[in-house]
């Protein structure tokens, strides 16, 4: 089984693509042998939520179950996004809650992430966070620097965090394993535009391929660029099928 840990279906803003249709992505999907792909469209992590849920149940129920989504939490508006959330994870296309502390300026230490974490406890789902390195050029990424998730992953055993783009940037990155080598419930996902050379062989060997999980950022990302990283990589075979699928099969609960 190949898994899409980390990808959005619809037209980002800030990266937009030349088709971003279902049809496009089960086409790529196909094109690599992915068998489920499990999106946070950009309609639920822009506030749009009633066509955010349509939209993913269309795509989960259009694609025959392949193309999976995560509810997705903005601290800003905790009543209301809570039960979303639920309302979300009560139906079968939904295994997972995506925060984004950039988008929504909220460092990912705050107190009022506290809720959704409580909710994932709960509910028995994973959470994915974007995760990233703050720069000169681009600095919004200061609201989710790996380490400002310790106290949640400490405070919250039974919750899995996946550290979308593994942190993002080499200080970020090196953030991002010191944390996965601390908390066996962090993971990190290889989605993204960082392409540094030995960056999976690197990973592998901080943490194990057992905490890594594919992910491309399509449709922002053309999906082939992070599976031919996996699958050139100098890793074993079976490092290699744990990072394609076996750990989002597990961290997400799917069944294939």
């Amino acid at each position: 089984m190949i898994v899409d840990s980390h990808i959005h279906l619809g037209m980002g803003v800030s990266a937009p693509c030349v088709d971003s249709s279902v049809e496009a992505v089960l086409s790529l999907m196909d094109y690599l042998n992915v068998d489920l792909s499990i999106s946070t469209g950009f309609p639920l992590m822009f506030g749009r939520m009633d066509e955010g849920y349509d939209k993913a149940v269309a795509a989960y129920q259009s694609s025959g179950g392949r193309i999976l989504s995560c509810a997705f939490y903005n601290p800003h508006y905790p009543q209301e996004d809570l039960e979303w959330v639920r309302r979300c994870l009560d139906h079968e296309a939904f295994v997972g809650i995506k925060i984004h502390p950039p988008l929504v300026e909220c460092y990912g230490h705050d107190e009022r992430w506290e809720p959704i974490w409580r909710l994932a406890s709960e509910l028995g789902v994973p959470i994915v966070t974007h995760s990233w390195w703050v720069s000169d050029y681009n600095p919004v990424q200061r609201y989710a620097t790996p380490d400002q998730f310790e106290g949640y992953v400490r405070a919250f055993p039974d919750v899995n965090l996946i550290l979308g783009h593994a942190g993002g940037r080499y200080e970020g990155h090196r953030a991002a394993a010191r944390l996965a080598r601390s908390y066996p419930n962090v993971y990190m996902d290889l989605s993204g535009d960082s392409y540094s050379f030995g960056l999976v062989e690197w990973l592998v060997g901080q943490v194990g391929a057992e905490r890594i999980l594919f992910g491309s950022d399509l449709t922002m990302i053309d999906g082939r660029t992070t599976m031919g990283r996996v699958l050139d990589a100098d890793v074993s075979a079976a490092a290699k099928a744990l990072i394609l699928g076996e750990n989002a099969g597990r961290v997400f609960g799917l069944e294939h």
